[in-house]
């Protein structure tokens, strides 16, 4: 049965209980927000079910209760943000789940605990940060992940244990930018691994997943360095052990800026080198921190750019700028008169 782009907005109570041969639903490009389990009710015989492109932001844990005899499910262009553990309780037999292209930050550990026979699990195009260790747990058929194009910074060890079966990973185009050296130790499988076009950093804290990497043909030319600026475009497996260090940030220059921007704004140019590249931040007179996160009237970009707005008689003072990465940091004072 295919109702796609009717702009449906709600699927009253037992909406297909007379259908209960039907085996195929396409419910996607509507304009639903939210399910009730009693829409699919005597769906004995569903099989496949399509609700991508929708506004739906929550999967309700006892959505699917009454089509525990479904084996794909679309999920894709929707809404949602988290995957809690028992969202995907009543899918014994589901061996496809596609949620692609939602904005799920966070995967609670045993989160897809519950589906024993998925095979295919595509999270592509989301926001997720990190993975905590057991997010995977228990999909001991699961061959197909796909985790490309997120916003991951780092793979903690045995994340992706007991998957005997996995055939192909997916982590292209995320923001990792090193590796510890067991985070894909236990996969079943020479290449299947896809980490292309990921930030890396080629400093000292790749030297143990260097050695280690020489001896797994799993990364082959896939490490490809962004910084520090001299191994730009150079693979990692290239760079001799020795060239991969590490140095204290050093702040070369802290001044004003000359970008007009009135009298109501204040620029600031605070430059540092070193490797990895220190992280900026900025202390005003009245205490307050600032950092790249930071919103409000403070902006702190990566390049070392600061921009104050909104200034009053009390943002005259001293300002300290601060540049730190994992090795140590550096402060540098300016005062400025306002």
């Amino acid at each position: 049965l295919t109702l796609l782009g009717n702009d449906l907005s709600n699927i009253q109570t037992g909406a297909f209980s007379n259908l209960p041969k039907l085996e195929r639903l396409y419910l996607n490009i509507n304009n639903l927000t939210k399910i009730h389990p009693d829409s699919f009710s005597n769906l004995r015989k569903l099989r496949t079910l399509h609700l991508g492109s929708n506004q739906i932001s929550n999967i309700d844990s006892d959505m699917f209760s009454n089509i525990p005899t479904m084996r794909k499910l679309d999920f894709t262009y929707n809404q949602v943000t988290c995957i809690q553990l028992g969202t995907f309780s009543n899918l014994p037999q589901l061996y496809k789940l596609d949620i692609a292209h939602n904005q799920i930050t966070n995967i609670s550990p045993g989160a897809f605990s519950s589906l024993p026979q998925l095979q295919r699990l595509d999270l592509r195009f989301n926001h997720i940060t990190n993975i905590s260790p057991g997010a995977f747990s228990y999909l001991h058929q699961l061959q197909r992940l796909d985790l490309s194009s997120n916003h991951i910074t780092e793979i903690q060890p045995d994340t992706f244990s007991n998957l005997p079966r996995l055939e192909r990973l997916v982590l292209r185009c995320n923001q990792m930018t090193t590796i510890q050296p067991g985070s894909f130790q236990n996969l079943p499988k020479h290449d299947i691994l896809s980490l292309r076009d990921n930030p890396w950093q080629c400093d000292c804290r790749m030297v143990a997943f260097r050695k280690w990497m020489t001896m797994s043909p799993l990364f082959k030319n896939q490490i490809i360095c962004e910084e520090p600026s001299k191994f730009r475009g150079q693979n990692l497996k290239d760079i001799e052990l020795g060239n991969l260090i590490c140095e204290k940030p050093k702040i070369v220059d802290f001044q004003r800026g000359r970008a007009m921007l009135g009298r109501k704004a204040l620029h600031l140019i605070c430059k540092a080198s070193g490797i990895p590249t220190p992280d900026i931040s900025v202390t005003l007179p009245s205490g307050q921190n600032a950092t790249v996160e930071s919103y409000g009237r403070v902006t702190v970009n990566k390049n070392g750019s600061i921009i104050v707005r909104d200034l009053t008689e009390n943002d005259s003072g001293s300002y300290v700028c601060i540049a730190a990465n994992h090795v140590a940091s550096s402060v540098a004072t300016l005062f400025v008169e306002i």
